[in-house]
């Protein structure tokens, strides 16, 4: 057996250090800049598309039908329609694939309608999840207590009669919660988590938490990872944050993180989440300039007066030069490390390598060849530090600091680049400053996150030669 069940456990005494605390100021930035992007006239348009999207990867990832990326951006961009999307052999009829989609989009509609009514989290409204969530699905996959798989009535809103435990492809098997022990650990979930509450667990952390202890009890015959994740999103969306899209790019780090917080370490679920929070936040500052279509002059005009206006009344952009400062002492933070490195580098290798190292703080922005999560603004901030390597070729480690959006809201992001043969992301995820963090955290962060991708970088250049 390659995962035993055992009882869900609560968090550990020092939960806080599970997260860096990049999401709580990021909420204070983000509630800045809601009210801008509302007079805009785009957030909704863009909740609408982020909806959309939620909807359509939630039963992507889990195979419940295949969307290629293509049709699911048209789907996302024009909306769900079922003859957007074309037949395939051996797949759900598309009409029937779109009602499956809406139903999702139906539950994610009725997390915001749950959240302004302020009803306690409890297993009836839990029920109502997994049988909305499942409304057009009739059957699943069971297997019996010889390991043999059959077709069974789905049962909707009501807990699992038979285990489901799958098996795995080396043939080892996953243990979910035992059918007679599902009622009371779903008690056990529902009541701390109003423990948690209370304590004020940071909302990350808590997203994580009840995502993998549900999924750990697994109390459904099927539908589990949709309910998991309208669980996740309905802490962040009660927090003012966005429902967490688990994509299918995410879905081998997200599998990764659950097993990993199977063996007890939830860290890596609690990052992921953030990421995804911020990708989501990335793309909300973004919308200004992306999201609204114009088609007509009297738009385009339109359109303009928004953006000339400036921000909401109240919000004093002034305060976002803080983020430009922020950066400026990052920067120079990569600008040391990258000398202390060369250091290291000559006396280690400079001699018998036939290499030479220098650093500087200007150059082309390489990250131009690299694919970001948002739009870098290199006109409003760019900064770069540049680490050279020259020998037989040359190749470079490069740290570069630019605006995110088209137009500057008080975020910029960090990224490390190599180039070599060609040019490759050093960094697994871009780094984040904003006005909002108070500067030693975010130095904290920086020196972590930078430490980790000039090993990346190093690594980089080792393979190349």
């Amino acid at each position: 057996m390659a995962n035993k069940w055992e009882p869900i456990q609560d968090l550990p005494q020092d939960s806080n250090a599970l997260t860096d605390g990049e999401l709580s100021p990021l909420l204070q930035f983000w509630n800045d800049q809601r009210a801008d992007l509302q007079n805009s006239g785009v957030l909704g348009q863009f909740s609408e598309r982020l909806g959309r999207e939620w909807s359509i990867e939630t039963g992507q990832i889990e195979g419940v039908y295949n969307i290629d990326r293509g049709i699911t951006q048209t789907l996302i961009e024009r909306g769900i329609n079922a003859d957007l999307i074309p037949s395939a052999p051996g797949e759900k009829p598309p009409e029937l694939v779109a009602e499956i989609i809406r139903d999702h989009l139906e539950v994610l509609e009725g997390l915001f309608q749950f959240v302004k009514g302020d009803r306690p989290l409890s297993k009836s409204y839990i029920h109502e999840l997994h049988a909305a969530l499942l409304r057009h699905q009739e059957s699943t996959v069971a297997m019996d207590q010889f390991g043999n798989l059959s077709n069974v009535r789905l049962i909707k809103g009501r807990y699992k009669e038979r285990p489901n435990n799958p098996k795995r492809e080396n043939g080892t098997i996953h243990e979910y919660c035992p059918t007679e022990h599902v009622e009371s650990e779903m008690d056990r979930l529902l009541t701390m988590h109003e423990q948690h509450k209370t304590s004020g667990v940071p909302i990350e952390i808590e997203a994580a938490w009840m995502h993998h202890r549900f999924a750990q009890i697994h109390p459904y015959q099927d539908g589990n990872g949709r309910v998991a994740r309208a669980l996740a999103s309905l802490s962040f969306i009660k927090e003012g944050w966005f429902p967490i899209v688990v994509t299918r790019d995410d879905r081998v780090r997200y599998i990764d993180a659950l097993e990993v917080a199977d063996e007890g370490e939830l860290r890596s679920l609690v990052s992921l989440f953030v990421d995804v929070q911020k990708r989501a936040l990335f793309q909300a500052t973004q919308a200004a300039a992306d999201v609204q279509q114009v088609h007509t002059v009297d738009e385009a005009i339109a359109a303009l007066k928004r953006v000339m206006a400036g921000p909401a009344k109240g919000l004093d952009p002034s305060v976002w030069l803080k983020a430009k400062d922020n950066a400026d002492r990052l920067m120079q933070v990569a600008e040391k490390r990258l000398a202390e490195i060369i250091t290291s580098l000559k006396a280690e290798i400079g001699k018998t390598a036939g290499v030479s190292f220098t650093s500087s703080s200007s150059g082309a922005p390489f990250s131009i060849g690299i694919k970001l999560p948002y739009a870098p603004n290199r006109e409003n901030y760019a900064r770069n530090q540049t680490l050279s390597i020259s020998g037989e070729r040359d190749w470079y480690v490069h740290v570069e600091a630019h605006a995110i959006g088209s137009k500057f809201r008080g975020l910029i992001g960090i990224q490390t680049i190599f180039v070599g043969a060609g040019i490759e992301s050093a960094s697994e995820e871009p780094f984040q400053v904003n006005y909002a963090e108070p500067y030693p955290n975010i130095e904290r962060r920086f020196r972590v996150w930078l430490e980790d991708s000039l090993v990346n970088a190093l690594t980089l250049w080792r393979k190349s030669l």
